[in-house]
Order: structure tokens, then C-alpha cells, then sequence
């Protein structure tokens, strides 16, 4: 571990240095994102074959797939279906002609995405392409498919904005989804706001994000939450894997205290390096709010570091993308105290690799 100390996070060329391919530029962005991609489902000319479904299958992977996370617990009170993301190579068989399917792969050359993609077609189900082009892209132009294209660059997991955003839209125009334009600015708005109050310029001593992170050097994160929020515990996770460069878990309430609490006493050697953070909402449910709590009470008796992140916004989008972009904060800030470049992931290009060996795509 190289570990920069000092005031590097309070350092803006300093952070410049490691941040090579501006990934807190990218953070930036993401309300822009949704914002655009609501823009764009709106001109989206939907078939009628496409309304109505019985249930949405999301193809995607990484950074690909989370837009169908978030949207599926975000809207969990008010989808007309159910919602399901599809990680793998083959399509489940309850996927059929009455299944709303999306394809979604930021660079549109996605194996798994790809090859589940090509037997939803040879059942004839009705088909959306989300990327940025690719041989996604040429496929869904021969083949006629409704196409939501977006700007392409930088790493797929940065453009959670569009993935998450253009889902929503879909669904809303599939008329799956009650949601109007005034729900999804506001859910933009505190995504602002909260890049303003964590952002680089802010200093340390008033910066959530920058002392959490400050918080986590040498330890293991463990991100805790229910609810909506717990898909985004599994994002702070996926980002503190490929931004920081670290192990990280996630945990889900109810479930965790019916088997995690039981755990913390051992190995009692690695109790210093854990560190909990719960994510917390006034929207949960209470008796998750108290599961909480008392998980924390355990916590603290088996010594193990802890702490309760209040999530900003109203509503379950905003809160649901408030948080999302303030553990992608956290999680550069980390990088940057390893020494690390936020952007490049170089174990997941050494299994594309090794992978390559076939003719199929392997990008996000």
C-alpha cells in the first residue's frame, strides 16, 4: 500500500496529479446525465409492441447493469412489473414475446450481453438497445430495434447517469412507470447539491465524503443498508472495487441481522482493519432503522469501527442518486490516498485478456 499523507485531499493539482482521466470531472456530470437522458427517451419513437409488457429483462454487466438495479428498487413502490437484471451469457427461460427486453452495454461490444441478446431476438420479444455504439449498435440498426444512443468516453461505471436515466424514461414511455420530468429534476438537483457540498473544492474538515474516506485507509469498507438504498450499498462497494483499488462488501437489511451480526466477533485480528458504514434514509422502513441500530450496538461491543451516512433528497430517486454520486466521491478521494489513478482497472483488463481469445466483445 502507498498511502499519501498530508493534505492531499485539500491539494487540487496534487489530486490532479493521480486523477489523469478526471474522474471527479466525470463524477460531475451525472446529474447533466440524467437530465439528457430523460431529454432523449422523450424523442425516442417506441413501438406499440414494445408498451404494456408483463415484465422488463435488463442485459447488461458492470457498470451496464446497475441502471437496472437502481431503477428496480428505486421504483419498487410504483413499477406495473416486475424488473430483472440479466448478468450472464444465457437468457432465462421465463423471458418470452411478452417480456419487455433491454439491452444495455456502454460500449456496445459486451459478450454476455451479446450472446443473451441474440436469443431474445430468436424469440422474438421485443427488443431496446441502450449504448453508446458497437456492434450493439449495428445490430439493433439491422435488425430495426429501438435505439437509445448516448455519448460514449471515459469508463462505463461513470455514466450511471445515463444507464439509470434512460431506463427510467423507457419505462415511463412503456407505460410501466408513473414518472414525470419534475421528479427526475429534482433527483438531478440534489445530485448538485451534493457534489457542491463534497466536492474537490471543499475542504476536509467540512467534507463527509473526504473524511470518510480519510476513515477507510487500511480498512475493509463494509456498506450497509435497506431498501432502496441497498442497491446502493452494492454501487459503493463495485466503486471502492474499481476506484480505490480495494476489497469491499455489502450488506442488506433485514437480511444481514439474520446472520452477519453473528460473524463480527472473528477473526478477532482483523476487527481494527473493518469498517461499517451504514447508509441511512429517512424513508426506510423503521424496524430496519432499529435493525440498524442495533446492529451498530454490536458493533460497537465487538469494537469494530462504525458510522450512520444520512442520505440526502425527498424522494427515492433523489436519495437513490444523491448517494450514488457521494460514494463515487468517496471512493476517488480513497484512490487518491492509495496512490492510486481512479480510472484505469487493469485486473479487469487482464481477464478481457485472457478472454480474448474468442471473437466475442468483453466491454462494459
Amino acid at each position: 500500500m502507498t498511502l499519501r499523507t498530508g493534505d492531499i485531499l485539500d491539494d487540487r493539482a496534487a489530486m490532479a496529479r493521480f486523477d489523469q482521466s478526471g474522474m471527479l470531472a466525470a463524477i460531475a456530470t451525472v446529474p447533466h446525465q440524467l437530465r439528457d437522458a430523460w431529454r432523449r427517451t422523450r424523442e425516442l419513437e417506441l413501438p406499440e409492441s414494445h408498451r404494456g409488457r408483463r415484465a422488463v429483462a435488463v442485459l447488461g454487466m458492470g457498470g451496464s447493469a446497475i441502471g437496472g438495479d437502481l431503477a428496480a428498487s428505486a421504483f419498487a413502490d410504483r413499477l406495473r412489473v416486475p424488473l430483472h437484471v440479466i448478468r450472464g451469457y444465457e437468457l432465462p427461460a421465463w423471458v418470452r414475446p411478452d417480456v419487455l427486453v433491454v439491452a444495455s452495454s456502454f460500449s456496445g461490444a459486451t459478450e454476455e450481453t451479446i450472446s443473451s441478446l441474440g436469443t431474445a431476438l430468436e424469440r422474438r420479444c421485443p427488443v431496446v438497445v441502450v449504448s453508446t455504439g458497437g456492434p450493439l449498435r449495428e445490430v439493433a440498426a439491422r435488425a430495426g430495434l429501438p435505439l437509445l444512443a448516448f455519448p460514449g468516453g471515459g469508463q462505463p461505471r461513470v455514466a450511471v447517469g445515463y444507464s439509470f436515466g434512460l431506463l427510467c424514461g423507457l419505462l415511463e414511455r412503456a407505460g410501466l412507470l408513473e414518472l414525470d420530468e419534475g421528479t427526475i429534476e429534482e433527483a438531478a438537483s440534489v445530485a448538485a447539491s451534493t457534489i457542491d457540498r463534497f466536492g474537490p473544492e471543499v475542504p476536509s474538515q467540512q467534507n463527509t465524503a473526504k473524511q470518510l474516506a480519510w476513515t477507510l485507509v487500511d480498512r475493509l469498507p463494509i456498506i450497509e443498508a435497506s431498501g432502496p438504498l441497498a442497491v446502493v450499498a452494492r454501487r459503493w462497494k463495485t466503486q471502492l472495487n474499481e476506484n480505490s483499488k480495494t476489497m469491499a462488501v455489502a450488506e442488506e437489511l433485514p437480511e444481514a441481522t439474520h446472520n452477519t451480526v453473528v460473524g463480527y466477533g472473528q477473526p478477532e485480528s482483523i476487527r481494527d482493519h473493518l469498517y461499517v458504514i451504514f447508509l441511512a434514509s429517512p424513508l426506510e422502513h423503521p424496524r430496519d432503522r432499529l435493525r440498524a441500530s442495533l446492529s451498530a450496538e454490536l458493533l460497537g461491543a465487538a469494537q469494530i469501527g462504525h458510522q450512520v451516512v444520512p442520505v440526502a433528497g425527498e424522494t427515492r430517486l433523489a436519495q437513490t442518486l444523491s448517494a450514488v454520486v457521494l460514494g463515487d466521491l468517496v471512493s476517488t478521494y480513497l484512490s487518491f490516498l492509495y496512490g492510486q489513478d481512479p480510472s484505469p482497472v487493469d485486473a479487469i483488463a487482464y481477464v478481457k485478456k485472457g478472454m480474448s481469445a474468442t471473437d466475442e466483445g468483453d466491454d462494459e
